[in-house]
């Protein structure tokens, strides 16, 4: 399991709003589950939060709130769609917001 991995989201009560989730756990952290953000596409919602990463993936919008965040299981994750290290600054702004006082 990788750090800014994206995959396909199969819970069903979120794959139809979040069709994917991005790995945003350190992989220091070994503990069978993951902390993944939310995706969704943002081809038609103006998301202007700080606390959003914005990326495109297979040619469309996506946006993945840091604010939104889920544990899942490690079985629950296929294999990874794609590898986005490019977000990492982006990322650590996000969650360094989130604490700023």
């Amino acid at each position: 399991m990788s750090r800014l991995a994206l995959y396909k989201n199969h819970l069903k009560d979120l794959a139809d709003s979040y069709p994917y989730l991005l790995d945003i756990q350190s992989n220091y952290m070994q503990t069978g589950t993951r902390i993944v953000a939310l995706v969704r596409n943002s081809g038609k919602i103006t998301d202007i939060s700080i606390t959003t990463l914005k990326f495109s993936y297979a040619g469309e919008q996506y946006s993945a709130s840091v604010l939104d965040l889920l544990t899942v299981s490690e079985r629950n994750l296929s294999n990874p769609l794609a590898q986005l290290d490019h977000l990492k600054a982006a990322l650590t702004n996000a969650v360094d917001f989130i604490f700023v006082d």
